[in-house]
């Protein structure tokens, strides 16, 4: 009798143990995930990495790049030095130099939050005729940054204008940034009204902030927020 008594107390307790462990275990899981939710509001992570997505305007298609795009990129924009001259890399001597860049590009898509278009238009879409990205993201405050090239033949058309609203619309409606930023040497100021005809407004000027291929200039800071 007193053997059963106490298999029953043993049990109790062993009973009494578990579903106090089990409950622990229920009140740590539970603060674990309010505390990795807590992290994630501070840090503004709420951006989601998915990759770039083909994207469509009234002209244009925003696509990857693909290994055959080499041939036009270098003519209608790797190639020249009025094209590049406010941009960070150096004309390519060759179309080899382009091909390469792009397998780079390419091997960068498995990335999902490798952020690059090829800007066609919807007339010609196997014709790239400019280049646009995220060049820089910021998990502290949900932000990014954007830059662009176009081939000049296609200056002076609004489509660069076109593109970087798709791309912001993209931003904000589908990866979940907060903020998007971008930037122009104060020598190139047809680069900042792009960026005012998208929507974005002036945020800051750094005096003689860029200095490159024999030039120096201020670089002018643009932004537009989710909430605007």
């Amino acid at each position: 009798m007193n053997s059963e008594f106490r298999n029953e107390k043993a049990r109790k307790v062993r009973g009494t143990f578990l579903a106090y462990y089990l409950e622990i275990q229920k009140q740590s899981k539970y603060k674990w995930r309010l505390d990795i939710e807590s992290s994630i509001r501070k840090r503004g992570s709420f951006v989601k990495s998915i990759g770039t997505q083909t994207l469509q305007t009234e002209r244009l298609i925003l696509r990857r790049f693909v290994e055959r795009d080499a041939e036009a990129m270098f003519q209608n924009w790797a190639s020249s030095d009025e094209n590049l001259t406010y941009v960070t890399w150096e004309p390519h001597p060759d179309v080899e130099v382009t091909r390469n860049s792009i397998r780079n590009w390419i091997a960068s898509y498995a990335n999902p939050n490798y952020y690059k278009w090829a800007i066609c238009l919807k007339e010609n879409p196997e014709k790239v005729i400019g280049d646009i990205s995220i060049v820089a993201i910021d998990d502290n405050d949900s932000s990014c940054e954007i830059g662009y090239v176009l081939g000049k033949k296609y200056w002076g058309h609004g489509m660069m204008t076109e593109a970087l609203k798709a791309v912001l619309d993209f931003c904000f409606t589908q990866a979940g940034f907060k903020k998007v930023r971008a930037r122009y040497a104060s020598l190139n100021p047809a680069s900042g009204r792009v960026m005012e005809k998208a929507g974005m407004s002036y945020l800051k000027t750094i005096a003689n902030g860029v200095e490159r291929k024999g030039y120096l200039a201020d670089l002018i800071y643009y932004q537009v927020s989710s909430e605007d």
